[in-house]
Formats: structure tokens, sequence, C-alpha cells
């Protein structure tokens, strides 16, 4: 392909780039109007509907984060793998982001309400960023103490053979996140220590022997008894875990986000019934809407929401704007000179 070719292509694909980037800046204007003409307010008069709510992140079931071992009640990794060219250049690139969670209270000077957090943006604070795999080379490295970059700064981070383990089974149904125990389990390793300490290697390949089981027991089940779709999400699963076995030489980067217990949280997002209530005060749970998908979970304050958003989307506008329109300008000169 000639230079001019090639310039051509680079400017139909920068086109693309840009009107994505600008269709999504538009998006973000919407969120930010519909953050704006949602006023917070108290818990306790919580209406039916799309409401913003301010308080402190509470409840009784957590789980263990997988990077730093916090106990939380969401967390969302991020992982990347070291991609590298033909020359030797490098970078990040997306692998996969694994997240799960549990429910949790969010509660001020006026009530509590319930929260499922399932399918909310999460705009908070970074807990840890540690980077696992890359051969001997790291593995050199970190009997020197450079091989490992982890800043947890919550919790206690796992090893670099259970990061490696969690990347090979996060997502694929092979791997939970342990519960935070309320006692210690007696005779174990992880006995005398506070009810939150990390979970115990033991414990966590006692959890993913029995989940290896269940999968292979489902596997069995599923060819006995013909069932397509069971047959298919058997096979998936299989395929999801081949494909993220990890290899020697990979080398990976996890950043991890929390919600953690009594930190504050500003969460927009709609009010339904709870089904299952445990008293009077309990019938109301915060959801992804169906009619109005705004389902935000941040660290920051309104006024930095609103901010933040109003930032981001004039810049996605107005530099996904200037991209297009240079890359359009380009494929018209090379259309009328070619």
């Amino acid at each position: 392909m000639s230079d001019d070719g090639e310039l051509f292509v680079s400017a139909l694909f920068g086109f693309g780039v840009g009107t994505w980037i600008f269709v999504r800046g538009f998006r973000q204007f919407r969120k930010y109007r519909v953050l704006v003409d949602t006023p917070g307010i108290p818990i306790r008069s919580v209406p039916m509907g799309l409401v913003e709510i301010h308080g402190m992140a509470r409840g009784e079931e957590q789980l263990f984060s997988p990077v730093s071992h916090t106990p939380c009640f969401y967390y969302k990794v991020e992982i990347e793998k070291w991609m590298s060219d033909s020359e030797g250049r490098g970078s990040w690139s997306h692998h996969f982001t694994d997240q799960n969670g549990v429910r949790f209270y969010l509660q001020d000077e006026t009530g509590k309400v319930l929260i499922d957090p399932q399918g909310a943006e999460l705009d908070l604070n970074r807990n840890a960023r540690c980077e696992a795999g890359g051969g001997f080379n790291r593995g050199f490295l970190s009997m020197f103490g450079g091989g490992k970059k982890t800043d947890p700064t919550l919790g206690i981070g796992p090893s670099e053979s259970e990061l490696l383990s969690y990347i090979s089974s996060a997502g694929t149904g092979l791997f939970l996140p342990q519960q935070v125990p309320t006692t210690p389990p007696s005779g174990s390793a992880t006995a005398g220590t506070t009810s939150n300490g990390p979970p115990s290697l033991h414990d966590a390949r006692v959890q993913f022997d029995a989940f290896l089981r269940e999968f292979r027991r489902r596997g069995r089940v599923a060819t006995a008894g013909g069932d397509l779709s069971t047959i298919l999400n058997f096979v998936r699963g299989g395929l999801a875990r081949s494909s993220r076995t990890v290899h020697f030489g990979e080398q990976f980067r996890l950043t991890e986000h929390c919600i953690v217990p009594d930190r504050p949280y500003d969460i927009t997002g709609t009010c339904t019934e709870n089904p299952s209530p445990r008293d009077e005060n309990d019938r109301n749970l915060i959801v992804k809407g169906e009619n109005e998908p705004t389902f935000l979970i941040s660290w920051r304050t309104e006024k930095d929401i609103e901010g933040h958003l109003r930032w981001r989307s004039l810049k996605y506008i107005f530099g996904g704007g200037i991209l297009s329109a240079i890359c359009l300008a380009v494929m018209l000169l090379k259309a009328l000179t070619g």
C-alpha cells in the first residue's frame, strides 16, 4: 500500500474514533444533566424512581477483594496484559474486567436503604495496583524486591502465584470471592487471626477444588441429559478458562477498586420496592432502572461529581469533534488530489 493509501486509511480510522468519542461525550453530558436535575435527598424521604442519596456504606455480609484481600461490598478489577510488537515495543492492553459483590446499606442520619450494586457505574478511588507474571526476569528481580509492584492502601496483598491463579479463573465460573468470616475457622491457618484478615491459601484451595468438582459434575449432567443450552454454557465456561490460562512469560497488571465499609458514597439510582424486607424500615431498594439506566456509585461529593462529568463530557465532545473534522479534511483532500 502506498503512503497516500495508508494516510487515507489512518484518516478514515481516526474519523471513526473521533465520531465515537463525540457521541460518547453527548452521553456523558446527558448523564450530567440527569444528575443536575436530581437533587440529593435524605434517605428516609426517598420516593420511587430516580434518586440521589449520600451516606456511609454499612452491611453485615462482605467479601475479600481478590487483589488486596480487602473486606468490601463490591470490587472491580481491571486486568491488563503486556503486549509487545515485532520491534520489541510494548504497552498495556485491556485483557478483561472482573467484578463481583453483595448488597449493602447506605446510611445517613435519617435512615438506611439497601443497595444492589450490580450494573452500577463505579467512580471509586484506586484501592490497589500490582503486577504478576513476566517469566524468569521478573522472578529474578522479585528476589531483590524489584519484581512486584504492589500498592494496597487497604488489606494485605496475595502472593504472585495466587494472583496468576486468580487471573486464570476469574470470570469462568470457577472463581468466587471469599466471604469475610465472622469468626476465624478453627484448626486452619487463619485461626487466631482477626475476622478481617485475608483468607488462607488452604481455604482458597479448598474452595477452588469444590468449584472444580461442581464444574465437572455439571459437565457430566449436561452431556448425559442432552440439554443443548446447558451443554453450551458448560463448553463456554471451559473455553473461557482455556483462553485465560496464564502461560510462562506473560505479564499482567491488576488495578482494583472497592466499595469498602464505613466510607461515604454518593449514589444515583432507581428506587424500587425491596422484595425481601427485613422490617418496616427496609422496604426500599436502589438498583439500575429499566427506563432510566443512570446508576452511579461514587466516592466524590455531589458537586465534585457534577463538575467531573461536565468537564469529561466537554472534553469528549470537543476532542472528538476536532479529531473527526481533521480526519475528514484529510480524506477530502486526498480524494480531490488523488
